[in-house]
Order: structure tokens, then C-alpha cells, then sequence
């Protein structure tokens, strides 16, 4: 899946309903141009959410998505970009509190767009490197962390389970990835942008949390590596 791809998929799709409505129109004489414009527009926003919030379309029910989008709608977004639209319904969606009984489902929509936003960057792949903890590196922008409250990865939303996930953008497979970290990793990858030097900041979490900090840092060493050649970190 490609940025221009998407977006003529989206297109395609669009035209297709709007001809649609324009037949039924011909059929249906009692209906009139307001109210084919108005189910050409829901239908481009549905067209979005459906293609972009995959998990999200599959837990919630037709006539909670309709009603979403239907209010979404009435102040729409301002973005020319139609896949950046996604976004604002994600925001929007949380704003309102519509699923404050299934907070999950804030989580499932984050899942889902944080794919085709890393999809959807530009990027300049960084030269290869090899990793030394004297080094100072940053989070590459092809590259997120998030704490979940709930195992999203695995679809278990029934019981909130803490953790911890890496996601980003693989430029060898072209594909976006979800990997569960462990929490000290993920500190000093959340912190990895303030803090440059992740020798420091590594130490500082093995003095906060008790850990033996050579230890730490031996078995740490692997696991940065990859991260480096993954472009997941990039020296500064």
C-alpha cells in the first residue's frame, strides 16, 4: 500500500457511489440533488474510515460508525488530504467520548492509523552505522511508541493488560510493524529525543529502578543494535 494508491483507491470508490446515486436519482424522482450530495459526502467519509480503521469498523456496530461519521461531518476538516481526514475522525471520536464504555476502542483506532500515517511519510533512509552506547541517537521518524492499556495487538479486549509496543516502518519490507517491548526499553525510547545520550538515560533508569546498570547495558547492546539497523534509532 502506497500514498497514491490509496488515494485513487479512495477516488475510485467514490465516483463509483456517486454514479450510483446519480442512477437511483433516475429511478427515484421523489428524491432531489440536496440529498444525493449529502449521501455523496457521508459516503466519501465512510469510504475513508472504512479503509483506514480496519479493526475498529470490524468491533463497532454499522449504526454507531454511521452515526460518528454523520456528526463528523457537520464540521468537516479542514485538510486537503484525503487520507489526514482519518486523523480528525480519530480525534474527533475520543473529543466526544463516544466509547468511554469501551475505552478500547480508542486504542483499536490508534492502532489503525498510526499504520497509514507511518505509510504515508516521507522519508530519507539514514546511512548505515554501527551502534555504541557513546553515541548519541534519536527515534527515527519512521518510528512510534505507545503504552497500551489493553493487549491490542493480540485483539484481547476484554481485560486491560499494560504494555508496551514499538511500531515502525520497515523501509526493506515496506511494511509497518508492531513489536511488544519491554517497559525499560520503551522508557529510554520514549525519553530517547530529550535526552540524546542513552547511556545517561539508561543509567539513570537502572539507579531509579534498581536494576545492576553493566548488566543492563550487555544485554541491552543486541537489542539496540537491531534497532539501529532497523533505522528505528539514528546517530545525531
Amino acid at each position: 500500500m502506497d500514498k497514491n494508491s490509496i488515494e485513487n483507491s479512495f477516488e475510485k470508490k467514490i465516483q463509483k457511489r456517486f454514479l450510483d446515486l446519480v442512477e437511483n436519482q433516475k429511478e427515484k424522482k421523489a428524491s432531489n440533488a440536496f440529498g444525493i450530495y449529502q449521501k455523496l459526502v457521508f459516503y466519501r467519509y465512510e469510504e475513508i474510515i472504512k479503509n483506514t480503521f480496519l479493526e475498529y469498523c470490524k468491533i463497532v456496530s454499522d449504526e454507531k460508525l454511521n452515526e460518528t461519521i454523520y456528526e463528523f461531518i457537520k464540521n468537516p476538516p479542514q485538510t486537503p488530504f484525503v487520507w489526514k481526514i482519518a486523523k480528525d475522525y480519530m480525534k474527533f471520536v475520543k473529543k466526544n467520548e463516544y466509547f468511554n464504555k469501551k475505552k478500547f476502542l480508542y486504542e483499536v483506532l490508534y492502532f489503525d492509523w498510526v499504520e497509514l500515517e507511518l505509510i504515508m511519510k516521507e522519508y530519507k533512509i539514514p546511512q548505515e552505522d554501527s551502534f555504541s552506547w557513546d553515541n548519541k541517537y534519536i527515534l527515527n521518524d519512521n518510528s512510534k511508541v505507545k503504552k497500551f492499556k489493553y493487549n491490542i495487538i493480540l485483539g484481547e479486549y476484554t481485560k486491560k493488560r499494560e504494555n508496551f509496543v514499538l511500531i515502525y516502518y520497515d523501509f526493506n519490507e515496506n511494511e509497518v510493524f508492531y513489536r511488544e517491548i519491554n517497559e525499560l526499553i520503551f522508557l529510554i525510547l520514549k525519553s530517547i529525543n530529550d535526552n540524546k545520550n542513552i547511556s545517561k538515560t539508561l543509567k539513570s533508569l537502572c539507579k531509579k529502578y534498581e536494576l545492576n546498570h553493566k548488566e543492563a547495558k550487555e544485554f541491552l547492546t543486541s537489542t539496540f543494535t537491531e534497532l539501529l539497523n532497523l533505522k528505528v534509532i539514528v546517530k545525531v
